[in-house]
């Protein structure tokens, strides 16, 4: 097809970005956010800005999501002023939120019956790569509705491949949101153990960061956890908890055994308890020090914010 016309709904970290590549690409883009200000940027490159996700949906070709949760899509698709009040029959439906993958399922459904055709299209990169579209892609959904949109997902990512059916890209992202999950408790261990057995924290996150032991995940928080600086999240600890969760749901229903996300999950849950929610993920070294008995560092709910640093997500 000509470069459709896009509603873009949702622009936090990584929809920001998108909305703004999109817009500076030389699609017609409307974009709609909770907080007005957010839509600054991508107006900015000549997107408009809609007053709710009806009027963004309403004349478009496309309807982008990138939300924090299902409930949020749901509200935002179904309820009052949502997309199914005036998105066009035959439009395309992309959810680009990270979702469980029967509630993309579900969603394909609900559209189908409305004469929309949805596909689930989770993004993995950083919002720098969003910007860039230097993003990888992961589509579920019908091959020709994903080949009818491969110009708007490579615009989006330097890699867009679809995984399968409904369901599948959704999939994919709780796969990777899960080694993230699992790794940000075990740098916070493996940190404050080097630490108490008498090594120095500098020169242990510093080693870490420079070997081949760590992941690009890991080597980016370890300046975070070296300064303290766990504002503004990267990728909040809530969020990370949430997908986490999203995970041992699933596999509770196939029957796979998971031991080591089951207790990374426990864990994001006693940070998330202890305030930490808000913070990136990076803030779980917080609570392995106050297990420990370890005082040395103020506990970030009781420090002033620290300057920001580059900002990463997934």
């Amino acid at each position: 097809m000509a470069k459709p016309r896009i509603g873009f709904i949702g622009l936090g970290n990584m929809g920001g970005g998108m909305a703004c590549r999109l817009a500076e690409s030389g699609f017609d883009v409307a974009v709609y956010n909770r907080t007005r200000a957010k839509a600054d940027p991508a107006a900015q490159l000549g997107a408009s800005v809609a007053d709710s996700p009806a009027q963004a949906a309403s004349g478009a070709d496309v309807v982008l999501l990138s939300l924090s949760d299902q409930d949020v899509v749901s509200g935002l698709l179904y309820g009052e002023d949502g997309v199914f009040t005036t998105f066009p029959a035959g439009g395309y439906l992309v959810d680009m939120s990270t979702v469980p993958p029967a509630f993309s399922r579900e969603t394909a459904e609900r559209a189908a019956e409305r004469g929309y055709r949805a596909l689930d299209a989770c993004v993995y990169g950083a919002p720098f790569h969003a910007r860039s579209g230097e993003l990888r892609v992961m589509v579920g959904g019908e091959p020709e509705d994903f080949e009818a949109l491969r110009d708007v997902f490579e615009t989006l990512g330097k890699q867009a491949t679809l995984m399968g059916g409904h369901g599948m890209g959704a999939t994919m992202k709780l796969v990777l949101n899960m080694l993230m999950g699992v790794q940000m408790p075990a740098l916070a261990e493996a940190v404050v153990f080097g630490e108490r057995a008498g090594l120095d924290r500098d020169q242990i996150l510093t080693a870490i960061a420079g070997t081949g032991y760590a992941s690009p995940v890991m080597s980016f928080r370890c300046p975070m956890i070296a300064k303290r600086q766990f504002e503004p999240p990267a990728f909040r600890l809530k969020l990370m908890r949430k997908d986490m969760k999203l995970v041992l749901e699933q596999c509770l229903e196939m029957g796979v055994p998971m031991p080591v996300t089951d207790a990374a999950c426990a864990m994001l849950t006693a940070a998330q308890q202890q305030g930490l929610g808000e913070l990136d993920v990076a803030a779980i070294v917080a609570l392995q020090e106050r297990m420990t008995g370890m005082d040395t560092y103020p506990f970030p709910s009781e420090s002033a914010a620290a300057a920001p640093v580059p900002v990463e997500a997934t």
